[in-house]
């Protein structure tokens, strides 16, 4: 432990490059402290701003705290920018649009987040909770039996509750 605060502490000293700013956001992030990883993925997109997974990670801690959707979705939308296929970045957006009301923009991203990888079920529970939010029943309990048949338990609930 002493090793890191002592590298950490003469990258400070003698100056960061982008991805050492990288490096520390993901240490940060990685300590629980997503204020201070925040902080070093800007300073990171700062010095390169075309550094997809310094938006993609910001976003991600943006999310985890709350609150700053609009941010999330900026930076995702920044990431895919760059890595147009993240099946991830266009899941977790969609979450983003979810949460502020926008569900036609969140069914579009996790739509595109099933072209690039279709057999991940985390993508369809999401896609029933945004139809079951738009009162389409239907919907909702074809994706998350789709969720159940690739493996996730989780949706069982939501099946039973809503579902025939």
């Amino acid at each position: 432990m002493k090793k890191i605060i002592i590298i950490l502490s003469l990258t400070l000293l003698i100056g960061c490059e982008g991805s050492d700013y990288y490096n520390l956001g993901v240490y940060q992030e990685k300590q629980g402290n997503l204020e201070k990883a925040i902080y070093y993925y800007s300073k990171a997109i700062e010095q390169n701003p075309n550094d997809n997974e310094a938006y993609f990670n910001r976003a991600h801690s943006q999310q985890v705290i709350g609150g700053k959707e609009q941010n999330v979705i900026f930076d995702y939308s920044q990431s895919l920018k760059f890595n147009p296929n993240d099946n991830e970045a266009h899941m977790n957006r969609g979450v983003a649009y979810m949460k502020i009301g926008k569900y036609e923009e969140a069914i579009s991203d996790y739509k595109k987040s099933i072209e690039i990888k279709p057999d991940y079920p985390l993508i369809y529970a999401n896609l029933g909770n945004v139809y079951k939010l738009k009162n389409d029943n239907e919907s909702a309990c074809l994706n998350w039996k789709k969720s159940l048949s690739l493996g996730n338990i989780e949706v069982k609930r939501k099946l039973a509750q809503n579902c025939k």
